[in-house]
């Protein structure tokens, strides 16, 4: 590889002018990049759009309306890391059909972003599903607190797709306002089961999942009290940052610490991304801390070394090639697009399009324009 200008022999004397060529020299592919449209996709323009659009729209999944999920860690494990593997079997039975649904939906969404936005169809075909669950009053009736934690990670996903399609012209209003209620609702039902919560899980990740699909109910129907209380959720994480970027009860988690701070740093960013479109930076507050918290992850994705140290446990490795899967960090696109830099960059570059389902789907697409 040739050497950056000015940096060779004369290194040592210019660092800082060497790291920045070396920076810009990677973050080079990520430049060419075009920038997404995020998750607040405008109304196209009139003549921008298929006169005749197509899609093949599948029917709907059956909506989930009753869920009783109980924890798949062992009950005597205080650090909810070693599983049930009973118990994980009947949880993922439970949810299956719910994250089917998830992955479903924001395929159709994703498709009418992908088209430019110009395939109207694609958006009529997403707001069709989003209205069958919400005409079957899906997810309303949660028989233990697992289940309100489910609805917490899966009613973001909800949102963020609708945000996708909302504003595409010809959707029918009755339609709109069905799938609107049903997000606020859910939405209340969700700050209902965690405002109370003074447990560990009304601090701890469970939190800002809860607070993820406020902000994205909020702003999907309008709500500023429910964007609100979203935005409070992710700053009750925010202030719990360390100085060396972690979050103590994701630490807490022994040899899933790794894994639950790359899972609770999904919630977080997700949140700061929407909190944006409000006019607060949350990147800023706490002195940086949600900056902390993702290079924090960032160093320990092909190193978990540090939580090794924290912890005193070797941290649980990912299955297949014990490499951490691409949908786990799909919401590194949000930060890169933000604050892009090499180190995510090199993160992402090899995984793309990197996909997540309960933050919208294919976050390449949304945030860095392409596949």
């Amino acid at each position: 590889m040739r050497k950056a200008a000015g940096c060779g022999t004369k290194q040592a004397r210019r660092p800082f002018l060497c790291a920045g060529l070396t920076a810009a020299l990677l973050l080079a592919p990520f430049a060419a990049r075009a920038q997404g449209v995020g998750y607040l996709v405008p109304a196209p323009a009139r003549d921008n759009v298929q006169a005749k659009p197509k899609y093949d729209c599948d029917t709907p999944d059956a909506p989930v309306v009753t869920l009783d999920t109980q924890s798949k860690y062992k009950q005597d494990d205080a650090q909810k890391a070693a599983l049930d593997e009973e118990a994980e079997e009947a949880y993922t039975e439970a949810v299956e059909p719910l994250r089917i649904y998830g992955r479903n939906l924001v395929k159709i969404t994703n498709a009418y972003v992908k088209s430019g936005p110009k395939n109207t169809a694609a958006a009529a075909c997403a707001l069709t599903w989003l209205d069958a669950w919400a005409s079957a009053k899906a997810m309303t009736d949660l028989r233990s607190k697992q289940a309100h934690f489910n609805l917490g990670q899966a009613l973001g996903g909800f949102a963020l797709a609708y945000l996708q399609i909302r504003h595409a012209p010809g959707l029918p209003e009755e339609q709109k306002k069905r799938v609107e209620g049903w997000l606020r609702t859910l939405g209340q039902q969700v700050v209902a089961s965690m405002s109370d919560n003074k447990n560990v899980s009304g601090r701890n990740n469970h939190r800002y999942w809860a607070g993820l699909a406020a902000a994205a109910a909020g702003v999907a129907t309008g709500d500023k009290r429910l964007t609100e209380w979203g935005i409070d959720s992710a700053r009750i994480g925010l202030s719990q940052v360390t100085p060396e970027g972690t979050l103590p009860l994701e630490i807490k988690r022994g040899k899933r610490a790794r894994d639950y701070h790359i899972y609770a740093a999904e919630p977080l960013v997700a949140t700061a991304e929407l909190a944006r479109s409000q006019g607060v930076n949350l990147y800023a507050e706490h002195g940086g801390a949600l900056d902390r918290l993702v290079k924090r992850v960032i160093g320990s994705l092909d190193d978990p070394s540090f939580f090794e140290k924290a912890t005193g446990a070797k941290q649980e490795p990912y299955p297949n090639d014990g490499t951490v899967p691409p949908s786990r960090i799909a919401w590194l696109e949000i930060y890169q697009s933000r604050h892009p830099s090499p180190e995510v960059e090199a993160a992402l570059a090899s995984k793309r399009p990197v996909s997540s389902s309960a933050i919208g789907g294919n976050m390449t697409l949304l945030f860095q324009g392409g596949e």
